[in-house]
């Protein structure tokens, strides 16, 4: 997997270049992008554009600008981001995010920034932390070729791309960690029986005496 190393030592401004007139993406970090590669829709670029007027929904809209030439030129964007291609990129963001109760806290210890960092940083640590928690070289070999498998990121009738690349990382890394029981919580489920009834205590008879008369002791 080639990696841009630029990509990570700070925050880039990126200009795209649609229907003859060039837009500014601003140098923001990680927390932004993060979003954009979560959800693996190029088109949430245009969220982060750095433009006053809505020009570009006009050329969209008239024809200037294309759907696929509007795809195409959000998806050079991210990989300029990023350092890396599109497809390592969601693999990287999608495995992250379903495994974040693991990988979240592992992030903080390491004093990650994501309001000042770049995105490629946040993807470098992410797969690093991956790499490290894997049991052995085969695993690892296996999650390398995930990263360069791009069809898990196509479009499937069956699943969508995001439930196809954690269906393949979860068969090679085995499922998702559940969650510590919260102390003092029982785990134990209901039987959905009644509680048991103590058994009556048997009474003894009783006994008419006139009025006035010593009742006898039981």
């Amino acid at each position: 997997m080639d990696v841009d190393p630029l990509a990570s030592m700070r925050c880039w401004a990126i200009d795209i270049t649609l229907g003859g007139r060039t837009f500014e993406i601003p140098a923001v970090p990680a927390v932004d992008w993060w979003p954009v590669l979560a959800s693996m829709k190029p088109s949430g670029v245009l969220d982060l554009l750095m433009s006053t007027d809505t020009e570009l929904d006009a050329m969209l809209l008239d024809g200037r600008v294309t759907g696929a030439e509007l795809t195409e030129a959000a998806i050079e964007a991210i990989e300029e981001a990023t350092g890396r291609s599109v497809h390592a990129s969601f693999v990287l963001a999608i495995v992250g995010n379903d495994h974040w109760q693991v990988l979240g806290g592992q992030v903080a210890q390491a004093g990650f920034r994501w309001d000042v960092q770049p995105i490629g940083a946040a993807l470098d640590l992410i797969y690093a932390l991956i790499m490290e928690g894997l049991p052995d070289k085969a695993a690892r070999d296996k999650f390398l070729g995930i990263l360069e498998d791009e069809s898990l990121t196509r479009p499937s009738k069956k699943r969508t791309p995001s439930e196809r690349v954690v269906a393949e990382f979860e068969a090679m890394a085995g499922p998702r960690p559940k969650p510590a029981p919260v102390p003092g919580r029982s785990t134990a489920e209901p039987s959905g029986s009644a509680l048991p009834r103590s058994r009556p205590r048997p009474r003894q008879p009783r006994q008419d005496v006139p009025s006035g008369a010593p009742r006898p002791r039981p």
